[in-house]
């Protein structure tokens, strides 16, 4: 079975502050605009836009449906109200729908637990919650229409339940690699990967046939049950993503992924593995790539460096 084409491990070669909001004041007025609270459940049938001033709870799946286009300013705070099993909250983004979530270093875009009394990207932990603080909600879900090798083509994604149309991923015969499913750049992910049931947790971020029209990098997972980076299938690049304390891998690839995660870190805490490489599960056959990563170990775990299937 054919693996990577490329893996380095090449140590501190990363991001070299992959936001430098970490160490920023926030650099805002004295008198900040108060923050309005706002609940979304269900799906989302029409073009809308998450602004800066606002914080947004996320009540249960909440789903861009095809042909809707959900756009979030820099510096957006979305929380998961807790829950689990079919009432697990996460952002679905369906085929052919679309996220545009265009942070910056200075005001990257932070999807948190509704524990996390963070207020903006330029705070880390002791806000309420720690690097154990997993499970809290569900993720980040961005599903696209291009090639997965699977036994069935479009196929359900993990972590949704069978019945939720929306959890559909791959083209099938109308496959389209180049597919784009928008923007998600200088985005934080903390403390998600809430069970759905026995062993199924939600990823941190997962990209299910998502195609090469899309545009992902400046990624930051913390503290997820599940793993934090999981293609499936698809076509889209991936750049400067770190995954911190992970509670399963921290890059999971399945169903012939066919495109690059460049400048990758994987911190782990405890878990399982830093990398999880499973090939191809139906007919058709892609290559892949991991350039530029580091991985740095648990303490005390000599044998968790990565395992291929």
């Amino acid at each position: 079975m054919k693996k990577t084409k490329t893996i380095k491990l090449i140590a501190f070669l990363f991001i070299g502050g992959l936001f430098a909001a970490c160490s920023s004041d926030g650099g805002g007025s004295s008198t900040p605009d108060p923050v309005v609270e706002t609940t979304y459940s269900g799906e989302i049938t029409e073009d809308v836009t998450w602004t800066s001033n606002n914080t947004y709870t996320l009540d249960g799946r909440v789903m861009v449906v095809d042909g809707v286009t959900l756009t979030i300013e820099a510096g957006t705070v979305i929380k998961g109200a807790p829950g689990t099993g079919a009432d697990a909250s996460c952002l679905i983004i369906a085929r052919g729908g679309k996220i545009m979530a265009n942070g910056t270093a200075a005001d990257p875009i932070v999807f948190t637990s509704s524990a996390d009394n963070s207020t903006d990207g330029t705070s880390g932990f002791g806000n309420g919650l720690s690097s154990s603080d997993q499970g809290l909600w569900g993720g980040v879900l961005i599903l696209g229409n291009a090639d997965i090798s699977a036994e069935s083509n479009p196929l359900q994604i993990e972590g949704i339940p069978v019945d939720e149309t929306n959890g559909l991923y791959g083209g099938g015969a109308s496959s389209n690699n180049s597919d784009n499913s928008g923007v998600f750049r200088y985005v934080q992910i903390r403390h998600g990967g809430a069970e759905i049931g026995e062993g199924n947790e939600i990823n941190g971020l997962t990209l299910g046939g998502v195609g090469s029209g899309t545009q992902i990098s400046y990624v930051e997972i913390i503290a997820n049950l599940d793993d934090g980076l999981e293609c499936f299938g698809g076509s889209v690049d991936c750049s400067n993503i770190l995954v911190w304390g992970a509670g399963d891998d921290s890059f999971d690839v399945d169903q012939s992924y066919s495109g690059t995660i460049d400048n990758f870190l994987g911190i782990l805490i405890s878990g399982d593995q830093a990398l999880e490489i499973d090939g191809w599960e139906g007919t058709m056959q892609a290559d892949f790539s991991l350039t530029n990563g580091t991985i740095i170990g648990a303490p005390g775990d000599g044998n968790n460096c990565g395992k291929f299937k």
